[in-house]
């Protein structure tokens, strides 16, 4: 068929090109734009925290470097494992190729054959071990937006989905259910009967799906972000000390995942939540996302300090105000 497959490297990046016939269809990538069958668009393996999912995007949330390729008469799996930057071009900018750009050479490459899509994918799933599969009740009709400040809100919801007898599986919580958007709190002010709520709400099958950051505030006094200096579970800047940036509640420490005794650490901060009733949590901007760093922000501002009372041009207009647009989530961090 379309082996065997031939690698170019050059500049740091590693290629190779599949020929596409008329009749053959693209199918993996993950959940992505485009349809089931994904010739005719450009996919990256490189996510971030973005919240304009307009239709010329190249990325989502989710990295999946497993394809198939499938003609009439015989169908062959790809896995590409190699956690940076990986481009497919499946047809877009030559129609019939399918172009594949690794941003490294440390990679590994499984060509996986099968009588079928059904048994490419079950050694697959022998090479990475098969997926967790979520409870009945996770299968559902769940409820998520960001903004439902207070426990009379979420309560608001809930009995209006009653109402309008809309079937309901359950509602997530966005950040306001925290003190000061802090991992693993809970606020008394807006939410002071949690755990009576969120038992209620099972009982009549509605389960509550709390948010959790990556990024633990830098706060003296708080618990976790105690622990974790005290245990050395943070990342580290180039200088040794624990990498400094910012999410939702300021400046945040993120705990250092790769860490074995850091996962058994940070799962255990979950108990809060366990205690209360809760089944389920979504882990969230574990790209990880974040706002700034000490240092883009300190470039800003001082950008800011210098143009003021200026004439700005066009020219110095933009450059001032892509030193705060393009601030989040920058490659060099």
């Amino acid at each position: 068929m379309k082996l065997p497959i031939e690698l170019r490297e050059e500049g740091g990046k590693t290629t190779f090109t599949l020929k596409l016939t008329e009749n053959d269809r693209v199918y993996g990538l993950g959940p992505n734009l485009g349809g089931i069958n994904k010739r005719g668009r450009i996919y990256e393996s490189y996510c971030t925290d973005d919240p304009l999912h307009h239709e010329d995007k190249t990325t989502l949330y989710g990295a999946h470097n497993f394809f198939v390729l499938e003609d009439d008469d015989v169908a062959t799996g790809f896995f590409i494992d190699f956690p940076g930057r990986v481009k497919y071009d499946v047809g877009f900018t030559t129609l019939e190729e399918l172009q594949v750009e690794i941003h490294g050479q440390d990679f590994d490459i499984y060509l996986l054959e099968g009588a079928s899509i059904k048994e490419i994918v079950a050694s697959f799933h022998k090479l990475t071990g098969k997926p967790y599969m979520p409870p009945k009740w996770g299968l559902g009709y769940f409820q998520s937006r960001w903004g439902y400040q207070t426990e009379e809100d979420v309560k608001k919801v809930y009995e209006t989905f009653k109402e309008e007898e809309i079937p309901l599986d359950g509602i997530y919580l966005d950040l306001d259910y925290m003190e000061d958007f802090k991992d693993f709190t809970l606020s008394e002010e807006r939410f002071p009967n949690f755990k009576d709520m969120a038992l209620k709400m099972k009982e009549e099958g509605v389960r509550l799906i709390p948010i959790i950051d990556a990024g633990v505030k830098i706060e003296e006094g708080y618990h976790v972000y105690e622990e974790g200096i005290k245990g050395d579970h943070f990342v580290k800047d180039a200088e040794g000390k624990p990498y400094v940036a910012a999410v939702w509640p300021g400046k945040v420490h993120f705990p250092d995942f790769l860490k074995e005794e850091t996962q058994s650490w940070f799962g255990d901060q979950y108990k809060i939540l366990t205690d209360a009733g809760i089944e389920g949590v979504w882990n969230d901007m574990n790209e990880p996302a974040i706002f700034y760093d000490e240092t883009s922000l300190q470039e800003g501002v001082e950008a800011a300090i210098l143009a003021q009372g200026g004439n700005l041009n066009v020219n110095a207009f933009f450059s001032l105000r892509d030193k705060f647009m393009n601030i989040g989530n920058k490659l060099e961090y």
